[in-house]
């Protein structure tokens, strides 16, 4: 905001007139003044503080655009810490249905330093953990003097395990960790194929390779991406979520749903969305293979019959580096927030109500507290009260007699069969 004053026509011969963000004069953008002599200023409508105020008072506007810095990208996301600093590079493209990013950039591509500043920037976005719980049956229905089999949903719930990350979320602390994988583990390291360290099992010596002594750090490994000569390559960041025994749990909330007397096909999932992200060498090839319409041509003319095998074998993969986000502490064993046990505890009876009243969505901590106040479940009487003892007894038939049986067995569908899983899903 400024003065007045700065608002004053200057004379003609006066070149220094302030510029706008938008490159014009700044009297490009005041308002029409009316002249104060005229018939329609002595007119009082309003408030006699106008007749007080200095003259361009009513041109004293907030500026059009801020002035900051928008070349930086920066996140939004409440979980990322105060003070990170925002990615310089804007992301190319997200899918919600495999969880990654994809980051197209050439500095990405020949400046190591500037590789590893935007890798520990991202280290700091979450994993987004969940707990998903689906039970499907199958029914046979007649249509057109025809018998179809038709998939139908009994439940489908969630849980946001996000929260359990941090030892603090309100200031971000958690014991996330950037690191690189060990000499034993089979990755791709700039080849086409997974394999262990040189030396360590893996082939060494040709192509490149070198025997590897001791793990290789991030600054290494981003140093030997972008000096690779290859013309179609990527670096990969993996979000792990460690600590936790899932299959245990797995087992459990399996059996919880059991109870029930639930006979129909019953999928317990851990899927982890925003797990990882791809940096591609900035090129037409890994535009179009990124782009969507471009995808949906190549299946729709079979070309991805050619073109799949060609990107696969022609692109050196790094799948090196990953940020650990550990629910419990492997040293001391201390949990983060909860362990699998607390809980377990705390959202069972939710988890199992919800699935008796066949709920479609993602449970939180209002679900909780509606259990533990059963007068605020129940409304204080009237229609809402009465129609909650409906699905009660509802609960309490299924239970008895069952519910959620196929007509045909069938396996149920997995609409996130593209995320990866932290559980086995054995139920």
């Amino acid at each position: 905001m400024g003065n007045a004053s700065d608002l004053v026509p200057r004379s003609k011969d006066d070149n220094s007139q302030p510029t706008t963000p938008l490159v014009e004069g700044a009297s490009s953008i005041s308002l029409h003044h009316t002249n104060p002599n005229s018939p329609q200023q002595r007119q009082q409508y309003f408030d006699n503080d106008f007749d007080r105020a200095p003259p361009h008072a009513d041109d004293d506007l907030p500026p059009l655009y801020s002035d900051h810095d928008v070349d930086a990208f920066v996140p939004t996301d409440p979980l990322i810490p105060q003070g990170t600093p925002g990615l310089d590079v804007a992301p190319f493209r997200s899918s919600d249905t495999s969880g990654k990013t994809y980051f197209l950039d050439r500095r990405l591509d020949t400046d190591p330093v500037f590789l590893q500043r935007q890798l520990q920037v991202l280290a700091e976005s979450p994993p987004r953990p969940l707990c998903h719980v689906r039970g499907t049956h199958t029914e046979t229905r007649r249509r057109n003097d025809k018998e179809e089999q038709e998939t139908v949903v009994d439940f489908d719930v969630e849980v946001e395990l996000t929260s359990l990350l941090y030892t603090d979320a309100r200031t971000g602390a958690s014991w996330r960790q950037l690191t690189t994988v060990g000499n034993f583990e089979k990755v791709r390291r700039g080849t086409v194929l997974a394999k262990r360290a040189p030396g360590f099992g893996g082939s060494g010596g040709g192509g490149g390779q070198t025997v590897e002594s001791g793990t290789p750090t991030v600054e290494y490994w981003c140093h030997r991406y972008c000096a690779s000569s290859a013309g179609l390559k990527s670096f990969s960041l993996e979000r792990r979520v460690t600590g936790w025994d899932f299959e245990r749990l797995e087992s459990k909330l399996c059996r919880l749903i059991r109870d029930t007397n639930y006979q129909g096909n019953l999928q317990v999932s851990f899927p982890v969305h925003n797990n990882r992200v791809e940096i591609y060498n900035d090129c037409r090839t890994s535009r179009w293979r990124l782009t969507k319409w471009v995808e949906i041509l190549c299946y729709v003319t079979l070309a991805f019959l050619f073109t799949w095998p060609w990107l696969f074998f022609r692109t050196k993969r790094w799948e090196t580096v990953y940020v650990a986000w550990p629910l419990r502490d492997p040293r001391t064993g201390q949990y983060a927030t909860l362990s699998e046990d607390q809980w377990y505890n705390m959202w069972a009876r939710t988890i199992q109500t919800a699935c008796l009243a066949r709920r479609q969505g993602i449970l939180d901590q209002g679900d909780i507290r509606r259990l533990e106040d059963p007068g605020e479940m129940a409304g204080g009487g009237g229609f809402a009260g009465a129609v909650q003892m409906g699905v009660d007894a509802m609960g309490v038939v299924n239970r008895s007699f069952g519910w959620g049986g196929n007509d045909n067995r069938r396996g149920g569908f997995n609409r996130r069969g593209g995320l990866p899983n932290l559980g086995r899903n054995r139920c």
